[in-house]
């Protein structure tokens, strides 16, 4: 029988500082490395409704904890109070590397830190060589990473001055790739605070934050992973310094399976985003479309998923544009609306489609961005394809409606008044 290989040195002083603290980690449940870094494997196998790992509340970083954590270091606590709850937890993360963590007692999350993927094993967009990423050129998620990196370049500019202002080495050592990884971090492991309360849900509300949680985001996501998150708090508190917090696994696992975690419904273009890593075929797959106002900020936003999903509130916004066309002394039938509606979504569907990239094979992309930049372009192909269908179901619907009428009209779009059938 082969033994089982030891754990990463990082992973087993984690575990060890986890449980100093009063967490857990199922004995079955192992680190093993990986070209991302570190995954979950069942050493032996594990039996369903089993507790993978417990976190207590005292050690999940949150905005509060950060933000107690950075008083004693940036001293004026009024440059705190301006930070959002994003920079608080990231500014936290950074001063781990900044200065000697050993020398502040408030930055106790160094075990937790070296655990987590290097710079160059993050492979968001953001993280893409310039090659890499101008493959991305016609696709929504080009502009979306261009909007990404500008906010959070002016929240690194704010939190840079405000750090060199209490002290110039540290601001010097507070660079932007380093913001970087902390906000990937942020983006690929946090949770929405509302996993904290006694009814554990990813939903985010407008109150919520974000946290991170040490040892439940270790595990990978896996669509539809039946797993439930259980909070315990004392019978007398409720407070986030209390309690904890565990991931459950709901199905039997072998030995050598991957302990995963279920993240929720998400799109490639947020997994590619936010995490760095697609699923083929992903059926929460969905594009955004904008239609409407005037300018970037006066459009509607509508978020189409594969068959068509959420379609119809797009042909409301059309149609709606077609009948403000018209002029109201020429009453234009219902069936011709609709027919130009049908084109008008065709047209714009089919510009759309093929602004869509061919994404390079080999040669110019690393060949893990090119496969997750194919799930996602093909995903998005895919999309708009359900969209097109859908055009040419409305269309038909609205030659019958002609029909109806005593209007025939040919498929190539020539219409014969006063045919009937």
């Amino acid at each position: 029988m082969s033994s089982t290989p030891p754990e990463p040195e990082n992973a087993r002083l984690f575990k060890e500082w986890l449980t100093f603290h009063g967490g857990y980690f199922h004995p079955n449940a192992r680190y093993s490395s990986v070209p991302s870094g570190l995954s979950i494997v069942a050493s032996e196998a594990i039996e369903p409704d089993t507790t993978i790992v417990t976190c207590p509340f005292s050690i999940i970083i949150t905005p509060l904890f950060a933000k107690g954590a950075l008083v004693p270091l940036m001293q004026d606590t009024s440059m705190l109070e301006r930070w959002t709850e994003r920079q608080l937890v990231i500014v936290y993360i950074c001063f781990h590397w900044i200065v000697n963590p050993e020398l502040y007692e408030t930055l106790v999350h160094s075990p937790y830190l070296n655990t987590l993927p290097s710079s160059n094993q993050l492979k968001t967009p953001l993280h893409f060589t310039s090659e890499e990423f101008d493959a991305l050129k016609g696709t929504n998620l080009y502009g979306a990473t261009i909007d990404r990196r500008r906010g959070w370049e002016v929240e690194w500019e704010q939190c840079l001055a405000d750090v060199s202002t209490v002290n110039v080495l540290w601001g010097k050592e507070f660079t932007w790739k380093r913001y970087l990884t902390a906000s990937t971090y942020l983006s690929s492991r946090a949770f929405p605070s509302t996993l904290l309360s006694p009814s554990p849900s990813l939903i985010q509300t407008p109150d919520s934050y974000p946290i991170l949680v040490p040892g439940v985001d270790s595990l990978n996501h896996a669509r539809a992973q039946p797993v439930s998150w259980f909070v315990a708090y004392p019978p007398s508190s409720t407070t986030e310094s209390r309690g904890n917090m565990s991931l459950i696994t709901h199905i039997p696992l072998k030995k050598g399976a991957e302990v995963l975690n279920n993240y929720g419904a998400k799109p490639n273009s947020e997994l590619l985003l936010g995490y760095g890593f697609t699923l083929p075929a992903n059926p929460d797959d969905t594009i955004v479309l904008k239609i409407g106002g005037v300018g970037e900020s006066g459009a509607a936003r509508h978020e189409i998923g594969r068959g068509a999903r959420g379609a119809a509130s797009v042909w409301d916004a059309i149609m709606d544009a077609i009948k403000s066309r018209e002029d109201e002394e020429d009453e234009v039938p219902e069936w011709q609306i609709i027919l130009d509606s049908a084109d008008m979504l065709r047209s714009m569907t089919e510009a759309l489609l093929a602004c869509l990239p061919n994404v390079p094979v080999s040669g110019v992309l690393r060949a893990d961005v090119a496969e997750m930049m194919g799930h996602y372009v093909l995903g998005q192909k895919e999309v708009l394809q359900d969209l097109i269908e859908y055009a040419n179901k409305r269309e038909t619907g609205g030659i019958e409606m002609a029909r109806h009428e005593g209007i025939v009209i040919q498929l190539e779009g020539n219409v014969s008044e006063g045919e009937t059938q």
